[in-house]
């Protein structure tokens, strides 16, 4: 059970692959944790894997319109980054199907907070459905702006994703209010830019 209506904290998930597709490396090295950190409506999504010598971050920030992606792959530090503009999703979500959205009236607590529930619906196929929960108990404004998500007006706790041709559920796991630095949603200045040509080819390469 989590103190409601903060501002500023971390929210961890667990993340849940499906097995039924293949993956190029030891599936054990694949992520298996992703990290968001929250303040003043900007977000960092962090997650992690090759045993730790992968990293891959989508940083939003608000006050300077920006959105980051972070690449750590070997050690080499790596950036791509992209004005928000409405409806223009971040080069990380170019591979995600079309998404359909129905929200439904139905509210449930999940981690002591009230969700309500929507059904997802991947490039119009009915077998292709997923649930997704998502409260205003946690304050961040317009949290799923400039994702596939941006019709849900509310901080999602379980919800999937495909990401580098992988299809995941992403579960929360940990809600804590807690103090983030300012410096989490700024551009390190010890990456390299890079443009949409290498950043394709590192996501073929960790596919």
């Amino acid at each position: 059970i989590v103190n409601k209506d903060f501002s500023e904290g971390i929210i961890e998930y667990d993340i849940i692959y499906d097995e039924s597709h293949p993956f190029k490396y030891d599936p054990k090295l694949r992520p298996n944790k992703m990290v968001v950190k929250f303040k003043d409506n900007n977000t960092v999504n962090k997650i992690e894997g090759l045993s730790g010598s992968f990293s891959f971050a989508i940083v939003q920030n608000n006050q300077q319109n920006m959105n980051y992606t972070l690449i750590n792959i070997f050690g080499k530090k790596l950036f791509f980054s992209e004005p928000l503009v409405d409806s223009l999703y971040p080069y990380a979500y170019s591979e995600m199907p079309k998404l359909s959205i129905t929200k439904t009236d139905e509210e449930v607590k999940y981690m002591g907070l009230k969700c309500s529930k929507a059904i997802a619906t991947l490039n119009d196929s009915a077998q292709h459905t997923f649930e997704i929960l998502y409260t205003n108990e946690l304050s961040i404004n317009n949290p799923n702006r400039n994702t596939p998500f941006e019709e849900i007006d509310g901080v999602m706790l379980k919800f999937s994703v495909v990401l580098m041709k992988q299809n995941m559920q992403i579960v929360a796991s940990t809600i804590k209010s807690m103090e983030i630095s300012n410096d989490e949603f700024i551009l390190p200045n010890d990456y390299e830019q890079v443009g949409e040509d290498t950043l394709e080819d590192i996501f073929e390469l960790l596919q």
